[in-house]
This record gives structure tokens, sequence and C-alpha cells, in this order.
């Protein structure tokens, strides 16, 4: 028998890396999202090796008005130094964190139940359009996919090792307390994914109750205490800044959750609850809206897990992985549901791959019928070949970075050499990509704050373009001033104007601008 047979396994994994190394990386640079958010989080990294600044707070929260700890920045910075402070370095990261993830998920699954319901659900998720969207871009809540699989699968290590399951081979908690690293490791995962963003807490309660499930009471306590430890080792930076400036975002988010607007059931009616959240999940995860093939998909998840789960109540090993599977699905949806805004999809990044490990679980249950095999073969080929025709690549590339960095040399070649300040006329964007580039081409503008120039430089993105008397503060501090340079991008949709004083009136040149003056 060929060798290449005997290990046909291996041959298949790799080729399911590589489809997700294709749907991660694949011009990535051209088609990464290089926006204002994105462009702050850059100038942040950058600062770390250029000013020697490392920061010990991260980006702002999508809502509330409080921030997230440092860990991104401090894990996507260095390859952004690698790649030569261009834009796509961290979005390399996050790709490769990406690919990650779908080995993880093989692994997990490989382990426990067989071989080809777990190379289904990784090659699913590998394929998954909103998986893939989220994993080709830097952006902090990207990677936490990754850590909270991560999370999960050391959880399972601390149960399964220690063989502290519930059943006749009861050991006492004191043996094989090495094993016990596994949860420090999980609690490290924890205090990583909440910095990434704040859903992430709802892994708290989804890890407890699967400790709570799965392991005898004596040893909850101590379990407990060492998936605090570990929270707190990898959240220690951003505790470090809260300690020292008296908790500010601490207190903001204690408002902002007890505030009861937006935090608790809308509805008291749980299951219904569960069951809407679980079918925007698919919706999202499957770029598939107001069809019954997502409620369908959900319904059966639901039941399929809550049903295996009962069935293998009392084999303790079984138990393991399908208590696993069903918590973190269902409870994740019952907890991203205590919120009552709006539910964007990366909200639920700490949940991304648990309907596919879901459906490994399941599908593994009914693997060795041959008609039941055949079925779930063809609806995993029917799922792929749906999410290769609404994959990115359906739409041409943006080239933000590209577009970004072209307008950066233009500004600097309009600014002749002298020294000018800058200021961004747009509706949905803010100017630190725009100033990540003229940093790192050495045409840093000088911020009115510091010093009111000769010259106002200001690319416009927006369909009205009229910037004098216009009253976005960056242009009405620069003072009265006169078109002395207009130029249309016609390429981009974008145009670029330069003002100077006006000489009707005193040169506010050479002093700082007072704001709110």
């Amino acid at each position: 028998m060929p060798k290449i047979i005997k290990h046909y396994q291996l041959v298949i994994l790799i080729l399911v890396i590589l489809v997700a190394i294709f749907f991660r990386f694949w011009q990535i640079r051209d088609y990464v999202v290089f926006l204002g958010d994105e462009g702050r989080d850059m100038i942040v990294m950058r600062d770390i090796f250029v000013k020697k600044h490392l920061p010990f707070l991260g980006p702002t929260a999508s809502v509330g008005g409080f921030y997230l700890g440092p860990i991104y920045y401090w894990m996507a910075a260095p390859f952004l130094l690698l790649a030569n402070f261009d834009p796509v370095g961290p979005a390399y990261f996050v790709a490769a964190l990406g690919v990650a993830t779908v080995f993880l998920l093989y692994k997990f699954l490989k382990e426990e139940i067989s071989f080809w319901p777990a190379v289904i659900s990784s090659f699913l998720y590998a394929t998954a359009p909103l998986i893939v969207r989220y994993s080709r871009s830097s952006w902090n809540p990207n990677p936490l996919p990754f850590f909270s699989l991560l999370l999960i699968y050391f959880l399972y290590l601390a149960i399964k090792k220690q063989k502290l399951i519930l059943g006749p081979q009861s050991t006492g908690w004191w043996k094989g307390t090495a094993n016990y690293a596994y949860y420090l490791l999980a609690g490290a995962c924890f205090g990583v994914a909440i910095q990434l963003h704040y859903m992430a807490l709802l892994l708290a309660p989804i890890a407890s109750l699967i400790v709570l499930v799965n392991t005898r009471p004596r040893v909850w306590f101590l379990s407990a205490v060492i998936l605090i430890i570990g929270s707190l080792f990898t959240f220690s930076p951003f505790l470090i800044f809260e300690i020292r400036h008296n908790f500010p975002n601490f207190r903001t988010i204690l408002e902002f959750v007890t505030r009861g607007t937006t935090v608790g059931y809308e509805h008291p009616d749980l299951a219904n609850s569960i069951a809407n959240a679980g079918n925007i999940l698919i919706e999202d995860l499957m770029d598939l809206y107001r069809s019954p093939i997502t409620r369908i998909i959900f319904w059966f998840l639901a039941i399929g897990g809550l049903i295996a789960l009962f069935k293998h109540w009392k084999n303790s090993e079984k138990k393991l992985i399908f208590s696993i599977a069903t918590i973190w699905f269902l409870g994740g949806l019952a907890g991203i549901r205590l919120y009552q805004g709006q539910l964007y999809d990366y909200y639920f990044g700490f949940m991304f791959p648990a309907p596919f490990f879901l459906i490994g679980v399941l599908f593994s249950t009914v693997w060795q019928k041959l008609p039941l095999r055949l079925l779930c073969l063809l609806m995993a080929i029917l799922a792929t070949t749906y999410f290769a025709f609404h994959s990115f690549y359906r739409i041409p590339p943006n080239k933000l970075i590209e577009q970004t960095s072209y307008i950066a040399d233009f500004v600097i070649e309009k600014s002749d050499g002298e020294p000018f300040n800058f200021a961004l006329i747009s509706d949905h964007n803010s100017d630190h990509a725009y100033k990540y580039f003229l940093q790192t081409k050495n045409g840093q503008p000088l911020e009115l704050e510091t010093m009111v120039t000769n010259q106002l430089l200001i690319v416009c993105e927006s369909k009205k373009c009229e910037p004098l008397g216009h009253p976005l503060w960056e242009i009405a501090a620069f003072g009265r001033g006169e078109i002395s340079g207009e130029w249309n991008l016609e390429k981009y949709g974008i145009k670029i104007f330069r003002l100077t004083h006006w000489p009707g009136e005193p040169s506010p040149a050479g002093k700082p601008a007072v704001k709110g003056g």
C-alpha cells in the first residue's frame, strides 16, 4: 500500500490547513480594513518601538465609553515591527491565529471523538464567511475565537487528565495535582479574552458550569482559585493601570451594567431569547438571512445537543465532551441575550467555534450508520459550496492601505517641505489612518494645540467638500483662511485642499490653538 494512503489522515489534515491558509492570507493586504480605528491602533503599537512607550490601556469598547486591556497591542505590535511598520503586519498575526484555531478545533475533536467529524467541523470553520472575514484584518476582537477555544480545551484537559470526572474511579484531590496547571492555563486564556472584548466575560459562567457538571464538589474551590490566579496573571497589566488611576474603567463598567437599560433579559421567555440569539448567530456565520434554514440548523444543534447530553449523562467520559459542546453553545447564547442593545456579529466572537464544535460532536454520534454518514457528508458539501460562493473574494479588494499611503505621500508633497497642520473631513472616519502614514513617512503634521502653522492640508472624503467655514475644530482652530490649492483624486473619490491664512486678519501662526477657545 502506498505510503500516502497509510497516512491519508495527515494528508487530509494538511489539505484542510492549506484551505484555511488560503482563505486567510490570499491578497490579505489588498483586503485589509484600514480606517481611523486601525490607524489609531497602529500609532499606539508603533510608539512601543519608536517612543519606547508601553501602553497599559487598550482600545475603547464599542459601547459604554470604557477601555479594554492592552494585551492586543502587546501581542500584535511585534508583527507590525516585523513588517517594517506596514499595517498588514498585525493582520498576519490575526490570520495566523485563525489558522491555528482551525487546527486546534480539529485536534480537540479528533482526540475525543473521531477523525471525519473533526475534519468536517474544522473544514466548515475554515471556510465560513463571517469567520474568514474576521480572520483577515487587525482588530482587537478578532483573536478572541482562538483564546476562547484554547480556554475550553485547557479546561477539558484539566478535567480529563486529573481523572476527577464523576464516576467510580474517584481519586483524592491531592493526586495528580500537577495537572492543575491546565486550570492555570485556562485562567490565563480568560485573562487575555476579556481584554479583547468584554463579552468574553460570559466565558466565566460557561467554564464554571462545565467544571461543576464534570467534577466532584471537593475540587470546585481549588479549581476556582487556580483559574482566578491564571486570569489575574494575564489581566495584571490592565489591573495595574486601574489600581494606579483609581479604577476609572471599572467604575464606568459598573455604571453601565447597573444602568438597567441595556443589560438584563428583555422578555421572560428564556427559550425564545436563546432561539432568537442562535438564529442571529447562524445567519451571521453563514451570511444567509431571513431563511428558515438557519432556524432549522439552530434547533438541530440545540435539541441534538440536549438529547445527546441526556443520553450520555451516566457515561462520565462521554458526558464531558457533550456537556462542553452543549453548555458552550446554549450557555453562550443565554448569556449574550442579557445584553438588550443591538447585537453586532463580532459580539459572538467568544463562541464562534461553539456551533462547529457541536456539529462535530453530533456528527460523531451517527457516523457509524452509513445512511446518516452520507447525509452528514452531503450537508457538509452543500454548506462549504455555499461558503465558497459567499466569501470575501466575491467583492473587489478595497486596497485601503495602498490608498491611504498614496494620499499621505500626496499631502507631504503639497506641503512643500514646510510645517503643516492636518484635518480630515469625513462622515464616518477619523484622521488616525492618515496620520499613521504621515508619521511613518516623516511628514508628521503639527497638532494645532502645539502650534498653528502657515498652512492646513485637508483631506475630504465626503461628497460635500466645503472647507471654508467648516465647523470641524481642526479647521476652525486654524483661523480664517483661504484656499491656496485644490486637487481632485478622482481614482479614490477624494479631494485635497491647502488652506493658508486670510491676509485681512492677523495670522495666528506660530502660536498654539486653545481647544474650546
